[in-house]
């Protein structure tokens, strides 16, 4: 377990980082092999059972699943990023539900809390979500006993709706623990709603953003201009990277969006991973993407790897027999950044 100081409690999560980013992890997963995933997946001992997930039609455009471990009375809801076959109109959609920009949704109950429009997109998905016998998220966890809390997770765009998500189940049903932690999140909505999220909010400050210090996706949408010269002594973008950082900070900052970071900080010490490498455009982009990659947070916890790969033009293909870290992503991921 962890325990961060909120200054005015103690908060101790139920479930470590690492097993909360293999379940977020596995939510990449070919939706028909969650249950093998679960029990495949070395660090989960085969503890963790499949008690919801979305029914068999088409895949959804966003998506998440629900596991429970009876022996420590907890559950995780785990909600996938943006899906990862690039051929799909859902990765694209998916890449809308990452922009930060457009007019902001208001929260509900509140006059001034907001979310971007494209996460209140992803956030609508997943709360209409229903199983092949027509339950809610929510209906399967007002399903579970009272003593089990409940920790959604999320890697990427996963970890942008963790928060939301969240935050919505703590309000509905206020007598049960819910925690949010998430990896490699960007900030979904303004101070205000973060505040929601805080110690005095239905959350009651039981929220966590785990991330990659090298991960520039961690850095949006509140601190994107701290990407700069990210990677030391290479690669670098260039200057169409500069332009393009400095043009986001201006609309984000002369757009009214006031974005704002929420939950305690949980930073994991980035590495370059071939900091000899060309200096440039390409092998920028693809030191981006291998330090937001799933596995590579899996490592930097010292967790195993995934028991699949996420590739190129794929939605996964199966490891043979992962037990300990194998290179990650021997392929070209394709994810939105």
């Amino acid at each position: 377990m962890k325990t961060l100081d909120r200054s005015a409690e103690i908060v101790t999560f139920p479930v470590d980082d690492a097993h909360l980013m293999t379940l977020a992890g596995i939510a990449y997963g070919a939706a028909e092999k969650i249950p093998s995933y679960l029990s495949k997946a070395s660090l989960l001992a085969g503890e963790w059972s499949l008690v919801w997930q979305p029914g068999t039609q088409a895949d959804p455009d966003n998506f998440a699943f629900l596991a429970l471990n009876k022996t420590a009375k907890t559950a995780v809801l785990a909600i996938r990023g943006t899906y990862p076959n690039p051929l799909s109109p859902i990765y694209w959609e998916n890449g809308q539900q990452d922009s930060p920009f457009g007019t902001m949704a208001k929260w509900q109950g509140s006059q001034t809390a907001k979310i971007s429009k494209g996460t209140n997109t992803g956030y609508c998905n997943l709360v209409a979500l229903k199983n092949d016998a027509g339950q809610t998220i929510a209906d399967a966890i007002a399903g579970l006993d009272a003593d089990i809390s409940v920790s959604v997770t999320g890697h990427s765009l996963g970890g942008t709706l963790t928060p939301v998500l969240a935050l919505k189940l703590a309000e509905d049903d206020p007598q049960r623990e819910i925690y949010s932690v998430s990896f490699a999140g960007m900030t979904p909505g303004n101070a205000a709603f973060a505040e929601l999220c805080g110690p005095n909010g239905a959350l009651k400050g039981r929220t966590k953003r785990v991330f990659n210090t090298l991960d520039s996706v961690s850095f949006g949408w509140n601190n994107v201009l701290a990407t700069r010269n990210f990677y030391q002594p290479a690669p670098k973008g260039g200057w169409l990277v500069k332009i393009f950082l400095v043009i986001a900070w201006f609309r984000l900052r002369f757009g009214g969006y006031g974005f704002a970071g929420i939950g305690a900080d949980a930073p994991l010490t980035g590495s370059v991973k071939n900091p000899n490498q060309k200096h440039g455009l390409i092998s920028y982009v693809l030191e981006n993407l291998h330090q937001h990659m799933p596995d590579t947070y899996l490592k930097l916890l010292g967790a195993p790897a995934l028991p699949f790969n996420i590739l190129f033009g794929t939605t996964t293909s199966e490891k043979p027999n992962v037990r300990d870290h194998s290179p990650v992503n021997a392929g070209l991921p394709v994810y939105h950044i």
